[in-house]
């Protein structure tokens, strides 16, 4: 998998091949290739018609770490103490469930993900009192909720998924896998497939190029004048016409 300095670096060493005087920030070129990312991700994995995703690899995904906290809720007629991510947790790519898992010593397993509004009426079942169920909340952050009083002790839980925003994932890495928001962005990896870094690239290339030419409208004409001085500079680089040739006979 390809680091963001690796994408960085084939960018710039392609504009100085195309062009001489290229001089383009990292912050730029990260936030086109996040772009292009995301519409190649949508482009391969989204069927049109019917707006539903297919399965990515995990090339695309991110795992984050979340800390926990107890918090009162109130949820229609529904009240308890439920466990709440501190951090918020960046939109996702696709209509497939995030994975999250719980960090604990009593309690390791994978916690099911569920849409918000079954929240309130989940885990009643006696057969299912031992599942722990989350979701992500309107406010950003995600919700755990269990009948087993013993998953009110987890302070930790790990959340797989395609993020729509990498580099705001990329904070909340966990700090073994070396990717914390402490580390340079560059040396972090860039969640998407090898087969897809190549055309991503050339589409940062290719909206680099061209940025540079920006029509301007002085007169609000619709037309940038490009067209009417290129051909009065193709007139004014001719050379003056000959003078017409008259015989010595006529002259005289």
């Amino acid at each position: 998998m390809a680091t963001y300095g690796e994408i960085c670096y084939a960018v710039l060493d392609l504009m100085k091949e195309r062009v001489d005087d290229a001089y383009y920030t990292e912050e730029h070129i990260i936030f086109l290739a996040r772009t292009f990312r995301n519409f190649l991700i949508e482009r391969k994995y989204k069927n049109s018609r019917n707006s539903t995703w297919q399965e990515m690899p995990d090339e695309n995904k991110q795992e984050i770490c979340l800390d926990l906290e107890a918090d009162d809720l109130t949820l229609g007629d529904c009240s308890g103490t439920w466990l709440k991510s501190v951090q918020k947790v960046p939109d996702t790519l696709g209509s497939s469930e995030p994975k999250i898992y719980t960090v604990s010593d009593m309690l390791h397993s994978m916690v099911t993900f569920i849409p918000a509004e079954r929240m309130p009426y989940v885990g009643y079942n006696k057969w299912l009192r031992n599942i722990i169920y989350a979701s992500k909340g309107a406010d950003g952050h995600v919700y755990l909720n269990s009948q087993n009083p013993r998953f009110m002790y987890l302070k930790k839980a790990k959340m797989e998924a395609v993020f729509s925003d990498p580099e705001e994932a990329a904070k909340l890495a966990c700090e073994a896998d070396g990717e914390g928001g402490k580390c340079d962005i560059l040396s972090q990896k860039f969640p998407l497939e090898e087969a897809l870094v190549p055309s991503c690239i050339e589409m940062i290339v290719q909206e680099l190029l061209g940025s540079r030419y920006a029509p301007e409208d002085k007169d609000n004409d619709a037309k940038d004048g490009l067209g009417e001085a290129a051909v009065t500079s193709q007139k004014a680089a001719k050379p003056a016409e000959r003078a017409t040739y008259v015989p010595r006979e006529e002259a005289e």
